[in-house]
């Protein structure tokens, strides 16, 4: 497998179209195979009703997309690894530079480059796409009507793009990453997402086999409203009384601000001051990381960590916290599944949810992960 972007191609003009969309379903739908024969160029103008040069225009596209093969005097072949069978798609809200990437999407590339070496197929990144109106979304339109795709993986639930032709015609088979199926109009494209509730659940765990019995949580502003009953489970689930002001929160936009809300935190009375604290979200360890760094707190004794990563991303921390999270592998292993399931006719397969796991049991991705 190999990582690239979308290419741009010439529109045909209407008739090349009609005879290229004639091929390219034919060895989607499987009535031409990887490695079979096309009729000759004369077979192919009688059949199609084309003059020489159309066909042998429309011959050049496919070669020139990878659906078939020219092997000179002994014909024109089906390509081994046909795009509409090999290629897929993934879907990115932002590009790298954007202020709201994140480590989420940083494990996702670095969990794409491990893939590389366990599969054929190919994956094309398609970044900035989270309105209609966004210019790379036009490509990826046609890159999905000329079937130079075998099925499409969003990143995150494309919430923006519901009344699209794209996402209401699904003319090839998508999932999407989302841990809730309450979305208007993409019920279809659930294909996994990552159980919150065990990460809270582990990370409660760990803290009370460190002896913590106040424990405070750092999350992400937007999800407040939606953790917060996690935190609350995971707290009395271990027998420990929940206590709603230990429950802080910190912008995207201003993930800086998470310095000075631990800060805040462990100036808090020795009686009143958590012992214990997860950081529940990735992109505010750092600045959670630095406001510890400058508190009179003494890790490991006074307060035990715990952090939440995207694994295969590694923690630049030198501090002694404990790391859970959960294996992106794992999340594009079940995608290509459910890819390849819902093109052999299944859409029945039920949402399958992540469960976080320490960082000790990371293993080596191994290509077993796909069969």
């Amino acid at each position: 497998m190999a990582i690239s972007s979308p290419t741009s191609t010439t529109r045909l003009a209407p008739k090349h179209d009609g005879i290229t969309d004639k091929l390219r379903s034919a060895i989607a739908r499987g009535k031409l195979r990887p490695g079979d024969r096309l009729p000759v160029r004369t077979e192919l103008e009688s059949q199609l009703k084309a003059s020489r040069m159309t066909v042998q225009k429309a011959l050049d596209e496919l070669i020139r997309d990878g659906f078939v093969v020219s092997k000179g005097k002994l014909g024109t072949f089906v390509s081994d690894t046909p795009p509409c069978l090999n290629h897929y798609g993934l879907v990115l809200p932002h590009s790298p530079t954007h202020p709201r990437w994140n480590g989420y999407y940083d494990a996702l590339m670095l969990s794409l480059h491990e893939l590389n070496e366990a599969l054929q197929e190919q994956i094309q990144i398609y970044y900035s796409i989270d309105e209609p109106t966004d210019e790379n979304f036009t490509q990826l339109c046609e890159d999905v009507k000329a079937r130079r795709l075998a099925g499409l993986m969003f990143a995150e639930g494309p919430v923006g793009l519901v009344d699209t032709d794209l996402i209401m015609d699904q003319s090839i088979p998508m999932v999407a990453s989302m841990s809730g199926t309450g979305n208007r109009g993409l019920e279809n494209l659930v294909s996994c997402g990552f159980d919150l509730q065990s990460g809270y659940d582990l990370a409660c765990e760990i803290l009370k086999e460190q002896g913590c019995k106040r424990i405070a949580f750092i999350m992400i502003s937007k999800a407040r409203e939606m953790v917060m009953d996690h935190a609350k489970q995971a707290v009395e689930k271990q027998g420990l009384v929940f206590n709603p002001i230990h429950c802080q929160t910190a912008p995207m936009e201003f993930r800086q601000e998470a310095q000075y809300i631990v800060q805040l935190l462990m100036s808090l009375p020795a009686d009143q001051r958590p012992d214990g604290l997860y950081i529940s979200d990735d992109n505010l360890v750092p600045d959670s990381c630095r406001g510890l760094l400058q508190s009179p707190v003494q890790l490991g004794k006074d307060l035990h960590v715990v952090t939440h990563h995207n694994f295969p991303c590694q923690s630049e921390s030198m501090l002694p916290i404990h790391e859970i999270g959960f294996d992106i592998r794992e999340l594009l292993a079940i995608a290509l599944k459910r890819l390849e399931a819902k093109r052999n006719g299944d859409q029945c397969a039920k949402p399958v949810k992540i469960k976080a796991i320490r960082a000790q049991q990371v293993t080596q991705f191994k290509q077993e992960m796909m069969l």
